[in-house]
């Protein structure tokens, strides 16, 4: 396994997809997912942002972007400057897919081995 499969630097993908993206995904997008318990990531929206993503429900995760841009919550800047950097989200579900390989691979992992998230 190279370096890259283990440790993705989200500052380097974003550099070859769109430098403009790391500031607000940096904010955005939690890699440790499988230490969270499955309730707690359907509970808060903003968690389930970067589970969508991680799962490739991008239509789930533009949903959820949309409503924390139009919130009042203090997130709600981070996705309002992504969406000036990329409306569609386009660029953020190919940093996405990169992103969370790792990640995925994890949580499949877990389920596979019948472990429980506590």
């Amino acid at each position: 396994m190279s370096a890259e499969q283990r440790y993705v630097d989200l500052k380097k993908l974003c550099e070859r997809i769109d430098s403009e993206l790391f500031d607000p995904l940096s904010w955005i997008l939690l890699l440790n997912l499988d230490f969270i318990p499955q309730e707690d990531i359907e509970a808060n929206p903003n968690l389930k942002f970067s589970f969508d993503l991680m799962n490739g429900d991008f239509d789930a995760a533009l949903k959820t972007a949309k409503y924390y841009a139009k919130s009042n919550k203090s997130i709600a800047s981070h996705y309002k400057d992504l969406f000036k950097i990329d409306p569609k989200l386009t660029k953020t579900f190919v940093v996405a897919e990169t992103f969370f390989a790792l990640a995925k691979r994890r949580v499949e992992l877990i389920e596979k081995s019948g472990f429980k998230q506590h």
